[in-house]
């Protein structure tokens, strides 16, 4: 039974119940807005609150409506120089928000309730390779998703990064508990949508993840960590996935090298006791964010067997994950921006003949690849699987000649964002949103046959199913290829290792 309180907040809210702005939600009422005449909106929603390097829990019940009118806070980011003339590259986007240790929540955009409610939901995870990132970017504003799209609510969601995210502190190792802090949060909004979105218009029965990068990788490590779950229905996994081409060097010794450069640096010495814990949890967010910057400490996440597996790859091969449908690719050229980005910090200038060949190279080995792999693991496991190559380029989004369809180029064509920009879309590049929004929507909407009433088959490396994006060919949607073409130089992954270092050593000299 509600609180009476909760009765005579929702009864002095009738005009707010007739238009949908005011909605239950189990710590309490939330009033949003309307983004546009047919989309609600609701920003900054609490969907968990966590001390520093604790695993999120739910927010208290409030006896008040909480007003969903402005984004909250962004976690705290890690804005290194490399980081930064990314998101210059990328479109000038910055990340001027607010940042804080209270930042867990979660945007909803949803139809307004004379629309069809009950929808299919996309779940949203940024990128940022867990270091930097934010759901407050205008590209992953959810509105004309919604406007253009019936049966279809987005939300986005906050989650901590970098230090905070996945400290690697040898004081938090535990068999039991993760200190994957950023994918703790991923799951608490799994469970926070899934028993709330009902009241918002969504349909709790079809929540599909879709992430990007380092989003992408997380959406693709809740289906290891979570392999019976009951509450995710598909996943859209853009340029990332957990199963890597090689495995690297990943295993259960967890290096406290990081952890210990900013703790010495903050002042709280190298010795890994309860008392160098307690001086961490004291130091000021702001002070052991520049400390990460200033010495170039990496955070990366902890393999620790509890979310994040030593045998990945096995994992995949065996079939032991979420076996739900999947959605998953790349761009033509990924590595374009990194490089860029990279020449322009070292010497002001670029070396386009070069960094396209090695681009070429690093894209196949970290993306494409790695993604192919993905794929066929899954179709060996007979799960429903799509794969698709984004190789868009249009001159809002590639505004410099080195840049083609570079890593996040297609994020704008997915929301129907690229009006964000000062140079005007081209009327291919409408199109081409258009029919990919289309596709993400069908994905959500039945992610085991939407996609088929697009002309879009299931994925195959033997057939022409691998769906290329932007392709000049077919430049607004679809041109079919076999992916045993695109993925011809996999077999010898040696080989081009053998090259990038090559082409490294010529771009460096």
């Amino acid at each position: 039974m509600l609180p009476l309180h909760w009765f005579l907040i929702l009864a002095h809210s009738a005009y707010a119940q007739l238009d949908g702005l005011t909605v239950l939600t189990q710590q309490g009422p939330v009033s949003g807005t309307f983004s546009s005449p047919t989309v609600r909106q609701f920003l900054g929603v609490p969907f968990a609150t966590a001390g520093r390097w604790q695993a999120p829990r739910l927010p208290a019940v409030r006896k008040e409506v909480f007003k969903a009118t402005a984004f909250g806070d962004s976690c705290v980011q890690e804005l290194n120089a490399g980081n930064s003339e990314f998101l210059i590259l990328a479109g000038g986007l910055g990340l001027n928000t607010t940042e804080s240790e209270n930042c867990l929540t979660v945007n909803i955009w949803s139809p307004s309730v004379q629309r069809k409610q009950k929808t299919a939901v996309l779940l949203w995870i940024y990128g940022g390779s867990a270091v930097f990132g934010t759901s407050n970017i205008p590209i992953y504003v959810g509105n004309n998703f919604v406007r253009d799209n019936d049966d279809i609510t987005i939300v986005t969601f906050n989650y901590r990064l970098n230090i905070f995210g996945q400290p690697n502190a040898p004081q938090l190792v535990s068999n039991t508990t993760s200190q994957n802090f950023g994918l703790l949060d991923l799951d608490a909004a799994v469970a926070w949508v899934h028993d709330n979105i009902a009241n918002f218009g969504g349909d709790p029965d079809r929540i599909s993840l879709f992430g990007q990068s380092a989003g992408a990788v997380s959406a693709d490590q809740y289906t290891f960590a979570h392999p019976q779950d009951t509450k995710v229905k598909g996943i859209i996994l853009q340029s990332g996935t957990a199963t890597l081409l090689s495995t690297g060097n990943a295993s259960l010794t967890l290096d406290p090298t990081p952890w210990n450069t900013v703790a010495q640096a903050v002042g709280c010495g190298t010795v890994n006791n309860a008392a160098q814990l307690q001086c961490m949890q004291a130091v000021p967010f702001r002070t052991l964010e520049n400390a990460v910057i200033s010495t170039n400490a990496v955070f990366n996440r902890v393999v620790d067997n509890i979310n994040v597996f030593v045998d990945t790859n096995a994992r995949a091969a065996a079939g032991n994950f979420l076996k739900v449908p999947v959605l998953t690719g790349t761009t033509a050229n990924e590595i374009d921006i990194f490089l860029l980005a990279q020449e322009l910090l070292t010497s002001g200038v670029s070396t386009p003949t070069i960094s396209e060949m090695l681009s070429d190279v690093t894209t196949l080995l970290l993306f494409t690849c790695s993604t192919s792999l993905s794929a066929l693991n899954r179709v060996a496991n007979s799960v429903p699987t799509w794969r698709y190559q984004y190789q868009g380029v249009f001159p809002d989004i590639s505004t410099r000649p080195e840049l083609r369809a570079y890593h996040a180029s297609e994020i704008p064509l997915v929301y129907g964002t690229y009006n964000t920009s000062t140079i005007p879309a081209t009327p291919a590049e409408i199109a081409l949103s258009k029919f990919m929004q289309g596709a993400w929507v069908a994905f959500a909407r039945n992610p085991k046959q939407g996609l088929l009433s697009l002309g879009w088959p299931m994925y195959n490396p033997n057939t022409t199913s691998l769906a290329q994006l932007g392709n000049p060919a077919n430049a607004t949607g679809v041109t079919l290829t076999k992916g045993s073409l695109v993925d011809s130089a996999c077999a010898r992954p040696d080989v081009l290792a053998n090259i990038e270092a090559q082409l490294t050593s010529l771009l460096v000299n």
